[in-house]
Order: structure tokens, then C-alpha cells, then sequence
């Protein structure tokens, strides 16, 4: 049931903050990057920061309507879920410095600030505005997160494994979301979280092949994986 109290029209949040919000990773980073580690951090940023923008730009278009129940849930849902992924990569760029962490963080940080919009829009609480990285309001995530991080700060490999965990359960997460909410401007931002997903899913299955490992789909089915590491880059 929609509640005329999730009704606002308030401009959306400036995507300005995603610029200050990058640059902090860059302190997550850690010492010791080479030429390509900064080349691989200002590439993430500036891809971030376009998407961004875009995505702004496009959420402008569409009119706040009445939230239900669940999609105001989601949203604090996955205000968090996309701050696990981000914190996840700051430390495992930290610990093992491959440039995919650093860029897709970047991109985390972005889906961070897209529900940022719109939880700003609908006026409803942001439970990532006074938690530490690390730190999660929501049991689940924070269990995620502990062992995620346990697992990855062990070697590279387990890194890139618990990298392309982080995006087999956000796809899911996300599909299972979408299919009980009917905002235009919700879902608008949940098909961009989605495709970068995916390709981030692609690209920690490719930096894995390169290891000569392949990981086991946890959360989407084995069909769904291949579908989605078998196709292009997603762009737009």
C-alpha cells in the first residue's frame, strides 16, 4: 500500500558529492600505486562521475510518487548492500592494490550516491549517513561483510572470489527487489545498478580466468552466471 507520507518533490541530491566521495577512496588506497594504479583510479572516477551524472540527469525527468512499503524498504536496503561492495574494495585495493578494485569501488560509490538521491527525494532516513566503513545497521550485511572480507584479505584470489560473490548476491538482491516495486524513477535506478553489476561481474570473472580460476555462482543460477559472463560490456 502506497503512504502519501513518502510523497516529495524535492530536487534531487547534486551528484557534486561524487567527485569529494572519490577522492576519499583514494585514500583507502593505500601507498605503493604505480603510473597504472593512478591511471586505473582517475579512469574509475571520471566513468563513475559521467554515469553519475547521466543518471541525475534522467531521474530530473521522472516525478516522486507514492512509495510502498517495500520500496522504501529497498532503498535503505540497498543504500547499505552497495556500501558493503564499496568498503569491501577499498580494503582488498588496500591489501593486494589490482586496479579492479579501485575501479569498480569507484562505481560502488556511485550506486551509493544514486539511492542517495533518492532516499534525499522521498525525505526518508540515510542508514549509511553516520556508520563507519565497515560498519552496517542491517545483521545480514554486516555478517557478509565480516566474513567477505575475512576471506578476501587472505590472497588474491580469494579477493577476486569474494569480489564476484559481492555481485552474484547484488544482482539477485536486485532482481528480487524489481520484482515488487512499480516506481518509475526506483526502477530507473535499480536497471543501472543491475548492468553494473553485471559488468562488474564480468570483470572480476576475467581478472579470475587470468588466475586460472573460475567461481561458482552462490546466488543467481549457473545459467544466469554464463549468460552474463559469456556477453559484451554493457554501455548507455
Amino acid at each position: 500500500m502506497k503512504t502519501n507520507a513518502s510523497r516529495a518533490h524535492s530536487k534531487p541530491w547534486p551528484l557534486a558529492a561524487l567527485v569529494i566521495a572519490a577522492a576519499a577512496l583514494a585514500g583507502c588506497g593505500g601507498g605503493g600505486g604505480d603510473d597504472g594504479t593512478a591511471a586505473a583510479l582517475a579512469g574509475g572516477w571520471a566513468q563513475a562521475t559521467s554515469a553519475g551524472i547521466a543518471l541525475e540527469t534522467a531521474l530530473a525527468t521522472i516525478p516522486a510518487s507514492a512509495l510502498s512499503f517495500d520500496e522504501m524498504n529497498s532503498l535503505s536496503f540497498m543504500r547499505e548492500e552497495e556500501k558493503l561492495a564499496r568498503d569491501v574494495y577499498a580494503q582488498m585495493f588496500s591489501r593486494w592494490g589490482l586496479g579492479v578494485f579501485s575501479n569498480i569501488g569507484a562505481s560502488e560509490q556511485a550506486h551509493m550516491d544514486a539511492v542517495l538521491l533518492l532516499l534525499t527525494r522521498y525525505a526518508l532516513p540515510d542508514p549509511a549517513a553516520t556508520t563507519l566503513p565497515g560498519q552496517f545497521g542491517n545483521a545480514a550485511l554486516q555478517a557478509l561483510y565480516d566474513a567477505l572480507l575475512a576471506s578476501g584479505s587472505t590472497s588474491l584470489v580469494n579477493a577476486l572470489l569474494a569480489g564476484a560473490e559481492i555481485e552474484d548476491v547484488d544482482i539477485r538482491d536486485l532482481r528480487a527487489i524489481k520484482a515488487k516495486i512499480d516506481n518509475a524513477d526506483l526502477l530507473l535506478v535499480y536497471d543501472n545498478l543491475e548492468k553494473g553489476s553485471r559488468n562488474h561481474l564480468r570483470a572480476f570473472h576475467a581478472n579470475l580466468a587470468a588466475q586460472g580460476v573460475e567461481y561458482t555462482p552462490k546466488y543467481i543460477t549457473q545459467a544466469e552466471y554464463d549468460a552474463i559472463v559469456n556477453s559484451p560490456h554493457e554501455r548507455g
